[in-house]
Formats: structure tokens, C-alpha cells, sequence
């Protein structure tokens, strides 16, 4: 199962942002599955939001199931991240709930 990974970038600094992105790969990708951060999508820098955010939602619609990351409810980017996923029926799960989520048994169709 392919998994991107949404988080808040822009309201803190690039280390930051990486650092949480790659806490979250960590957790995840110990069950198998295929883990998609914006860091893949987009490494280089000095590119403008859009490239960003466009480049961020054709990989996003690539994707089984979107894990939102912690503050991403203040995140304008998190948010039109979510709304494409509930637009093209993506799986959600938010960071706070991937504790009590079976990770291993998790199987979309």
C-alpha cells in the first residue's frame, strides 16, 4: 500500500518539517508499506508554493491512504491535501490515531 504523508511545512523551519516527516516513515514503513513524504515529491528548493503543492497532490492522488499529520487542521497545504483526499476517497488516518490503527492488517480495495 502506497501511504503519503501530510504535514505542516511552512510554519516552521525545512528541519523541522523533515525531521517529523521522517519520524512518521519510520513508523510506518516497518509494516510494508510504500511511505511518500513532500521531501520525495519536491527535494529541490526555491520553487514557488504552487510547484510545490501541485507536484504534492499528483503524488497524493498516487496514494491508497493519507496520514495527516499533528497540526495539520492549521495547515492550509494539510488541508487542500485532505479535501483531495476526500474528494477522491483516499483513506485518512491522523497521526494521533496510528497507535490504536492495526498497521500490519491495514488492506484497502
Amino acid at each position: 500500500m502506497k501511504i503519503y504523508i501530510s504535514i505542516p511545512i511552512s510554519s516552521r523551519t525545512i528541519h523541522e518539517a523533515q525531521e517529523h516527516a521522517e519520524l512518521l516513515r519510520a513508523q510506518l514503513s516497518g509494516y510494508g508499506h510504500k511511505i511518500i513524504t513532500p521531501f520525495d515529491v519536491c527535494p529541490e528548493q526555491g520553487k514557488s508554493y504552487a510547484y510545490y503543492m501541485g507536484r504534492d497532490i499528483e503524488a497524493l492522488l498516487g496514494c491508497d491512504v493519507i496520514v495527516l499529520g499533528r497540526g495539520w487542521e492549521h495547515s492550509n497545504g494539510c488541508r487542500l491535501e485532505n479535501l483531495a483526499a476526500e474528494i477522491y476517497g483516499l483513506n485518512q488516518i491522523c497521526e494521533i490515531y496510528l497507535d490504536v490503527v492495526d498497521l500490519k492488517k491495514m488492506v484497502y480495495i
